[in-house]
């Protein structure tokens, strides 16, 4: 009896993680797709009128309020803290609400240049998904963590256009732990999530080209990654201190309009902060092919390498809906192109450019999220091969070492030690 009931509950939870893996995949692709083309369509309008960009953040902050406020029932959204918690307590579940209120204000947030992306809006209302599926089949409780994980490897194979990114992310991330039910649900739904890009032909995010590895670059490689550990810890300490001063702002308005200013200000002294910040990098990486490094070029680059860190966090504290992810691995390509043209223009070395802004990404985000493996199949993907497989593994642990070293905590561990 008790073999039978087991072997109900497995196809049970197969049939749910298809079925989760499949929505969620959907949801992401969406999702995406959308943001990137009003983002885009937004940006290009408003460029001509600069003075724009000081206003722009504000409209997206009111509306996200407006909504919490009357839609969402005053309900605020913490990101992935709220998976852990539904995790970690057997009565407490993601309430159906946050798919649409993490889609729409993950979106609102971007298109109207808030410095964050949609990742994390992503992984809360996919990983939503798989919680609700799980309530409406009537599957035990105790394959929870299997369908919230089965929604977020869809959601992120979708997002990255890569599996492995999707399961190791859910695995590391999400699940922390291995076990067999977590493997056969995340494997079904990534699955499901690789079926449903083939479909639809996706771009890889910068077009980036690997290049075969030169030991002459390791000693550079070691010494990014470093950095990259400790920009990652500026970064968690960043997000967690202005969230927190702006948290205990009891005025909301003051809030909102304090941060949309903070944003707008920023945007307008270096328009490449606008949004997600991707189109900004890839201009960059356009730029840095076709002319030798200037002054002028290298403090505009360390300049969004410094303050996309700080908006990012303000967007978050005045609030708007997003995460570290975007932001990391903006900063971390942009670490990598500035690093490999400064010693190339400086020390003659002869550094590839384009593997060290693949490098980069990967500590950049390992450093943050504290998860090398994510990071590094990231990395891979964006990379389009396998030729850096090594390289950027070692660069995901010497940062992920550093920045533990330095500070133990990432945004999404922190509050619960204390």
């Amino acid at each position: 009896m008790r073999d039978k009931i087991i072997r109900v509950n497995y196809y049970k939870l197969v049939i749910a993680s298809c079925f989760a893996g499949l929505l969620s995949a959907i949801l992401a692709s969406v999702l995406k797709h959308i943001t990137e083309y009003y983002e885009d369509h937004f940006f290009e309008s408003i460029r001509p009128y600069s003075f724009l960009f000081i206003v722009f953040p504000l409209i997206g902050l009111v509306l996200i309020h407006v909504l919490r406020k009357y839609a969402f029932r005053k309900k605020p959204n913490k990101g992935i803290k709220e998976i852990y918690l539904t995790l970690d307590t057997r009565r407490n579940e993601l309430p159906a609400y946050k798919i649409p209120s993490h889609f729409i204000n993950g979106f609102l947030t971007v298109i109207f240049g808030g410095s964050t992306g949609v990742e994390v809006s992503t992984v809360v209302s996919t990983a939503t998904i798989g919680a609700v599926t799980r309530q409406k089949a009537g599957i035990a409780n105790r394959f929870k963590t299997e369908l919230i994980c089965a929604g977020v490897a869809a959601g992120l194979t979708a997002l990255f256009g890569s599996p492995f990114v999707g399961l190791l992310f859910a695995l590391e991330v999400i699940a922390k732990k291995v076990t067999k039910t977590i493997l056969i649900s995340t494997g079904i739904a990534v699955v499901i999530g690789w079926a449903w890009l083939l479909l639809f032909h996706e771009h890889v995010l910068f077009g980036l080209n690997a290049f075969p590895w030169k030991w002459q670059a390791v000693p550079y490689m070691i010494g990014m990654s470093v950095i990259a550990g400790m920009i990652s810890v500026f970064f968690t300490k960043t997000v967690i201190g202005i969230k927190h001063r702006f948290g205990i702002m009891k005025n909301e308005y003051m809030r909102i309009g304090l941060g949309a200013a903070i944003i707008g200000i920023g945007i307008f002294i270096l328009p490449h902060l606008f949004g997600d910040s991707y189109s900004g990098v890839k201009d960059m990486i356009d730029h840095a092919s076709h002319t030798p490094l200037s002054f002028t070029f290298a403090f505009t680059i360390l300049g969004i390498v410094l303050l996309k860190p700080v908006i990012s966090s303000v967007t978050l504290g005045a609030g708007g809906d997003g995460g570290v992810f975007a932001p990391s691995i903006v900063v971390g390509a942009l670490l990598g192109l500035l690093v490999a043209l400064t010693c190339n223009q400086f020390f003659h070395t002869q550094l590839i450019v384009s593997n060290f802004i693949i490098l980069g990404i990967a500590a950049m985000l390992s450093g943050a999220i504290h998860a090398p493996l994510t990071s590094s199949s990231l990395a891979v993907r964006l990379s389009g091969s396998f030729i850096l497989t090594v390289p950027i593994l070692v660069a995901s642990l010497v940062a992920r070492y550093t920045a533990g070293k330095i500070y133990p905590y990432t945004v999404y561990s922190y509050k619960d030690h204390h």
